[in-house]
C-alpha cells in the first residue's frame, strides 16, 4: 500500500498577492528566489494545462505540467520523477489585517519508500524559498 509523502509550510508577510503573483508569472525571476532553481522555462501563458521544463542544482532538467492556476490565489505544478508524480500548491490568501498568507504544499504520490526519501530533500528549501520571494516582490512594490 503506498501514501502520500505530504509537507505544508505557510508563512503571513506585509506583501500583495499581486506581487508575488507577479514573480510567480515571470519564470525568469525564479532563480532569483528559489536558490535551488538553475534555470525554468514555461510554454505558453500561466494557465492550467501549460508546460514547462525545471532544472535544479545537481538534478537533470525536469518537465512540469500546471494542473491548476487560478489567478492571484493558487497554482500546482505535477511533475513526474520516475514512478513518482510530485505536485505543489503554492496558494496565496490575503487576510483581513492586510497581510498575505502564503502557502507551499507537496504531496508525493509513488512507491512509499522513494516518495519518503525524496519529499525531504524536495520541500527542505520551501522556508527559504518562501523567505526570499517574499523579499524580492518587496524589493520589487513601489
Amino acid at each position: 500500500m503506498t501514501s502520500p509523502f505530504t509537507y505544508t509550510h505557510t508563512v503571513e508577510a506585509e506583501v500583495t498577492a499581486e506581487a508575488i503573483w507577479s514573480l510567480y508569472d515571470d519564470v525568469a525571476t525564479w532563480p532569483s528566489w528559489d536558490a535551488q532553481a538553475e534555470f525554468v522555462t514555461r510554454d505558453g501563458p500561466f494557465a492550467a494545462g501549460a508546460t514547462g521544463t525545471m532544472k535544479f542544482v545537481g538534478q537533470e532538467p525536469l518537465h512540469y505540467r500546471l494542473a491548476k492556476v487560478d489567478p492571484l490565489r493558487e497554482f500546482v505544478d505535477e511533475t513526474p520523477v520516475g514512478e513518482l508524480v510530485v505536485r505543489v500548491a503554492h496558494q496565496l490568501e490575503p487576510l483581513p489585517s492586510g497581510r498575505l498568507r502564503i502557502t507551499y504544499s507537496a504531496q508525493i504520490d509513488g512507491p512509499d519508500a522513494q516518495a519518503q526519501q525524496i519529499g525531504p530533500m524536495i520541500t527542505a528549501d520551501f522556508p527559504d524559498t518562501i523567505a526570499s520571494l517574499i523579499a524580492l516582490a518587496k524589493e520589487r512594490t513601489p
